[in-house]
């Protein structure tokens, strides 16, 4: 479970020629609600899963369902398909990535690579990510495409991954000889729970040169993050962009996203391991606070900006960030 949040930063008055330095100016944090819809474990996959099926160009196809060095042979331009995948997945859950392992080397005096897409219909539709693995060379060379969050460009529900709807399309770039062709799927359980963030709009009001003498703005008030859950949690932000979006007449000055830094100043039973110091932003999902099984626990952040006129002309500044909710 995500909620997206904003940050503005405006500055008004005189430019800065004119005003020796005394500039006055209003700052925002604007927290956008995005409602979710459950509560995600932690990331695990399947084992590695065998085909059952193929169709195509290659000779001996059925020789690529197990990593036996027999081999089926594609010829330079040869398309072929595989499925029958036996993923089983337990319940109810996201899928969050999807890899494909090869297990090939060249048939020739050329290096080969295999192009590798996916249908999710049985062959009626395919992915368009322009995956290949290669080279592959004289000797056996195992090698993967996709990965634990790659979703190759959509959206997938657990019956897309299942018997007869997953194939894997193989396009061979020059002659190859593949011993094996295996597919593994990453999922996260969906759980009940709910993530809520009030208020919306974080007000940091004028700032004035005192504030460019202290090198910060802090805000007044907080932002109360409540967490239901049934099982343990963790509760983590994340920007959505390493800089500050800029609008304004002077030339963008790249403002970092780690000038909005935030700390937990209150939390309530149930809640354990606040981070309690103020931290920078980051793009890296930074853990906020963990927390028990309950009903309504509560967080509250406040936040800071670092004000400095190196980076921080007059204009108007917004940053997006990101809560998530996941059960570890």
């Amino acid at each position: 479970m995500e909620h997206r949040m904003g940050a503005a930063l405006a500055h008004q008055g005189c430019p800065l020629v004119s005003c020796h330095g005394r500039r006055t100016m209003g700052l925002r944090l604007l927290g956008i609600l995005v409602l979710g819809v459950g509560l995600g474990g932690a990331a695990q996959s399947t084992p590695w899963v065998n085909p059952n099926l193929d169709y195509g160009k290659f000779q001996n196809g059925p020789r690529g369902y197990f990593r036996d060095n027999l081999y089926a042979v594609g010829a330079g331009g040869a398309v072929h398909h595989y499925g029958g995948f036996a993923v089983s997945l337990p319940g109810e859950v996201e899928i969050v990535g999807i890899e494909v392992l090869l297990r090939a080397k060249k048939d020739g005096v050329t290096n080969a690579s295999l192009e590798v897409e996916l249908s999710w219909n049985g062959g009626a539709s395919w992915t368009a990510t322009g995956h290949q693995a290669g080279p592959f060379t004289g000797a056996w060379r195992e090698l993967t495409v996709g990965g634990p969050t790659n979703l190759w460009g959509r959206t997938w529900t657990p019956a897309e991954v299942g018997w007869g709807a997953l194939l894997v399309r193989l396009w061979a770039v020059n002659a190859v000889r593949l011993d094996w062709v295996a597919v593994r799927v990453y999922y996260r359980a969906e759980l009940p729970g709910s993530l809520t963030v009030a208020p919306e709009v974080v007000d940091f009001g004028s700032l004035t040169l005192a504030h460019y003498d202290a090198g910060w703005a802090e805000w007044s008030g907080v932002q109360r993050i409540t967490v239901t859950s049934n099982r343990a949690w963790i509760v983590s932000v994340a920007a959505d962009s390493p800089t500050w979006l800029y609008t304004g007449s002077f030339p963008a000055l790249a403002k970092p996203c780690g000038h909005l830094e935030w700390r937990v100043s209150a939390a309530g039973p149930g809640v354990t391991v606040p981070r309690t110091t103020f931290t920078p932003l980051a793009i890296a999902e930074t853990q906020v606070a963990k927390g028990t099984a309950g009903i309504g626990l509560w967080i509250e952040v406040t936040f800071r900006v670092r004000v400095d006129y190196e980076t921080t002309s007059p204009g108007t500044y917004q940053l997006s960030f990101t809560y998530t909710l996941v059960a570890p």
